[in-house]
């Protein structure tokens, strides 16, 4: 009898032993599920927050560039790159011209992200002028190749053209519009007989021919009308003949040609 209790409390006691031990395995393993477990959210957290602040630098930054870029232009055309190119004219020499505000030249004549600004004048800069189309001039850039465009309202004759409009004419040419105010016209003393451009423009004709000496590089146009066709360029201090004149031109004869000069590049002699 006794050695059979004896049996019974030795197996209640290995059972408990047993018991034990497994709850001990059990506790142990659960920290490392824990740790496990914290680690992994701490790097996916991470993670993820560096990848966010990432795109959203990098779409901040493409996007701010990207406004930059296609910031609008200070002027607008109806007309298209390929009108304006289609309706290029080419002169035959070169033609100088002053630049009447801040200028950029572009690489097509339009305003359009393909017409990109390579290059650009300051007021006053000279400007060597090779062509034009209905809106722009095609001008040649010292250092460059290829021909650019500028716009041409801000361009004009002479540097100082946007103030010499409500300045009247130059000082120097008083005595001959003095005299022509008491001439008589006579285009037999003039050398030209009126034309029907004399008459649309009401050129009046100087009694007698006189030299006046160009101040700086001037274009001769084909009619006194800024708009009108370049028909030669004549450099400064050259002399040429009066012959007529208006308000604001005078009509010369230059090696052979008739055309019509502004007054305020002109002296009289």
């Amino acid at each position: 009898m006794m050695n059979k209790s004896k049996r019974w409390l030795l197996a209640l006691l290995m059972c408990s032993g047993m018991a034990l031990a497994l709850t001990g395995c059990d506790q142990l393993k659960k920290p490392e599920e824990t740790e496990t477990e914290t680690q992994s959210e701490t790097v996916t957290e991470s993670e993820t927050e560096t990848e966010t602040q990432t795109e959203t630098e990098t779409e901040t930054e493409t996007e701010t560039e990207t406004e930059t870029e296609t910031q609008p232009q200070t002027f607008t055309l109806d007309t298209t790159v390929d009108e304006e190119t289609a309706s290029l004219t080419e002169y035959s020499t070169i033609h100088i011209m002053y630049a009447l505000d801040d200028l950029n030249v572009r690489e097509q004549p339009g305003t359009t992200d393909e017409c990109e600004i390579f290059y650009s004048y300051t007021t006053g800069d000279q400007i060597s002028v090779v062509g034009e189309t209905s809106n722009w001039y095609m001008v040649s850039v010292d250092g460059y190749e290829s021909k650019g465009y500028v716009y041409k309202e801000y361009v004009g004759e002479s540097a100082d053209e946007s103030t010499s409009d409500s300045a009247g004419t130059d000082t120097s040419s008083d005595s001959a519009d003095a005299s022509a105010e008491t001439a008589v016209a006579d285009t037999s003393t003039a050398g030209t007989d009126t034309s029907s451009v004399d008459l649309e423009y009401g050129v009046e004709s100087y009694a007698e021919a006189f030299t006046i000496v160009a101040t700086a590089g001037a274009n001769m146009r084909s009619e006194p009308s800024q708009d009108s066709e370049i028909i030669g360029t004549i450099a400064s201090d050259t002399q040429v003949t009066a012959i007529g004149y208006t308000d604001r031109w005078y009509k010369i004869s230059y090696n052979g040609t008739v055309g019509y000069v502004n007054k305020n590049l002109f002296s009289a002699e």
